[in-house]
């Protein structure tokens, strides 16, 4: 039997990841990729999955993203939040 979560919370919690300032966007894009690629593969799979349907998203609601709110430099330490 399988119990499935609500994809409203899974959703929840990774906003509030996204949201609380305490990871760097240069962390965000080279250093936690990194480590779930050291993952296996069911784990690449689902994160492939998600990364995949959040570009589907943004490309369907047309949401322009500026180039200075994009990482670039994977020791940068600086926050994209304020």
């Amino acid at each position: 039997m399988v119990a499935w979560i609500g994809t409203d919370k899974i959703a929840h919690k990774m906003v509030t990841l996204l949201s609380d300032n305490t990871v760097l966007p240069s962390e965000w894009k080279f250093a936690v990729p990194l480590f779930i690629i050291n993952k296996p593969l069911p784990i690449i799979y689902n994160a492939k999955n998600m990364a995949d349907g959040i570009n589907h998203y943004i490309e369907l609601n047309d949401i322009r993203i500026p180039p200075d709110k994009l990482a670039y430099d994977p020791y940068s330490k600086d926050y994209l939040l304020d």
